[in-house]
């Protein structure tokens, strides 16, 4: 196994050119360790500011969090992994697989592209496989048409994609977001039940929407447009094949509080802020702790090398700023953290404000129209058979019921109230 490595700060520019799969992952070094099965099939080339990785073979890297890659070109699969540096591709011949980076923008991905946890946005010129997409920050936007499906969970800005297969979406719409999707064949698309965004449906083989509390046509012809809560959002959608526009549970159960939170949300978030503060202060002070003990113990093992005082000092130098480094980066991913908590919040405080209103509205309704005057009791209008009389006497005869038993009965059959 053949490595090189190259040391850098803590965003250095990379350029890619990999014949074979690449595997691309962040680490808290400042240093680029390139790894490839035969010695020359490696060459790693460092020119002003930028790093050069031409392999023609299979590549391993790590690299610094921070690391941008510039104009990449990969013939295999790719796998990008731990990263908060931009991701630019300009051509891959495989499949493009995305954990736990920042913004990507791919001219040309040959496969299918799946990714999950990116706290940026996604363009896509074109993309000749399937698309899955969870759990996205940013924006998703597919330029051209995909040949296979779509599939997109959880995204908090807005998206706009056109598939010749089929497109399943489960969506929050987020307020001034729009989302924009075309399907050859089928379309699914899932909303709270208290999504605020107004819909337009320009075609549909056939339309079926169940959403609790909207009354819909019992056949929905398209163009179809309708408007849930206050039509916050934009959301259109088109399809050659069927669509199902339904509900789904929402992210946060606002249970018997989905009413009155509105009135104390404010200090709920507060007090939620003041947890989370508290943690994260209470976790820095056990990291520099942990930062302190460490840096004692390296000082006191160089102390028995023998390393001049010099060469120790830039050793311990070198782990304090490594240390440092770290530590900034779990303060990031920690405020990162209560943004997202903190939208989360927001999204509930405005689902329980519209339900609040809605609420409001279903009593101010209720109190102006009159009540419906009472129904009298109909007796039934079929009189008693004779063959039921002649029963009824037969069990009065035989004693199987008293005289006034008989009545009740006979009184029963004709609908009177004994």
């Amino acid at each position: 196994m053949d490595v090189r490595s190259v040391q850098t700060g803590e965003t250095p520019k990379i350029k890619l050119q990999v014949s074979g799969n690449l595997s691309v992952k962040g680490w808290e070094k400042l240093e680029v360790a390139a790894k490839s099965p035969l010695p020359d099939n490696l060459v790693v080339n460092v020119e002003d500011d930028e790093i050069s990785v031409n392999c023609t073979s299979n590549c391993s890297l790590r690299v610094p969090y921070g690391t941008v890659f510039q104009d990449s070109q990969i013939s295999g699969d790719a796998v990008f992994k731990s990263l908060e540096g931009e991701i630019n591709i300009s051509k891959l011949s495989g499949n493009l697989s995305l954990r736990s980076v920042e913004s990507v923008k791919a001219d040309t991905v040959n496969g299918n592209i799946s990714a999950k946890n990116v706290d940026g946005s996604i363009t896509v010129e074109k993309c000749q496989g399937n698309v899955s997409v969870r759990d996205i920050q940013g924006n998703l936007m597919i330029v051209e048409s995909i040949p296979g499906n779509l599939t997109l969970k959880e995204i908090d800005g807005s998206a706009k994609a056109t598939a010749r297969g089929n497109i399943s979406v489960e969506l929050d719409p987020s307020p001034e977001s729009s989302y924009d999707f075309q399907a050859k064949g089928n379309l699914v698309c899932r909303l709270p039940a208290d999504a605020s965004v107004a819909v337009k449906i320009l075609h549909g083989a056939r339309i079926s929407m169940k959403i609790p509390g909207i009354e819909v046509p019992a056949k929905i012809e398209a163009p179809f447009d309708i408007v849930l809560g206050e039509g916050d959002a934009n959301l259109t959608i088109d399809a050659s094949g069927n669509i199902s526009l339904a509900s789904r549970p929402p992210d946060w159960d606002m249970g018997e509080f989905e009413v009155e939170m509105s009135e104390d949300f404010d200090q709920m978030a507060d007090d939620l802020n003041e947890q989370i503060s508290a943690q994260i202060e209470a976790q820095m002070e056990m990291m520099e702790e942990e930062l302190e003990h460490q840096l004692d113990t390296l000082s006191f093992s160089l102390e028995k090398t023998a390393l001049s005082a010099e060469q120790a000092e830039r050793i311990a130098e070198r782990a304090r700023q490594a240390s440092e480094r770290a530590n900034r980066r779990a303060q990031e991913k920690i405020r990162r953290s209560q943004e997202k908590m903190q939208r989360k919040l927001e999204a509930a405080q405005r689902r329980a404000e519209r339900k609040a209103r809605a609420a409001e509205r279903a009593a101010r309704d209720r109190r102006r129209r009159p009540e419906p005057p009472e129904r009298p009791i109909k007796p039934s209008s079929e009189p008693v058979s004779d063959e039921e009389r002649m029963m009824i006497l037969q069990m009065l005869e035989q004693g199987k019921v008293t005289p006034e038993e008989a009545e009740q009965l006979l009184a029963a059959l004709e609908g009177k109230i004994w």
